[in-house]
């Protein structure tokens, strides 16, 4: 009897441990949001400097600027007959099979609602 009772308040104490421990870690976890949703508005303001940044350097007028400085000087337009372009190719299923397989209906039936 006295070991039933032993080992009843053993589990009943794990489990208040471990109750414990829980509320503890998640306690430690909310005390760290403040500092991680400080650390992802700075990250996302950051972004959007650079966002920023990247739009004033590829703005036209600041190409063109950097096109006529001496650095670049040895770049150039290409010529329409330099330029290649592709147009996009149709797929086209060759053989008899590649047609067949188009065709094929399938061998599997579901019924989509309606009164048994």
């Amino acid at each position: 009897m006295f070991g039933r009772i032993f080992i009843c308040i053993l589990c009943l104490g794990f489990c208040l441990y471990s109750y414990l421990d829980m509320q503890n870690e998640i306690t430690e976890l909310r005390i760290r949001i403040p500092s991680l949703m400080s650390e992802v508005r700075r990250i996302q303001e950051e972004n959007t400097h650079y966002l920023y940044e990247i739009e004033r350097f590829e703005n036209p007028e600041n190409l063109m600027r950097l096109a006529k400085e001496s650095a670049f000087s040895h770049l150039k337009f290409p010529i329409s007959n330099d330029v290649l372009t592709m147009t996009e190719a149709e797929v086209v299923p060759r053989g008899d099979r590649a047609t067949k397989a188009l065709r094929k209906q399938p061998t599997i039936t579901f019924a989509a609602g309606g009164s048994p």
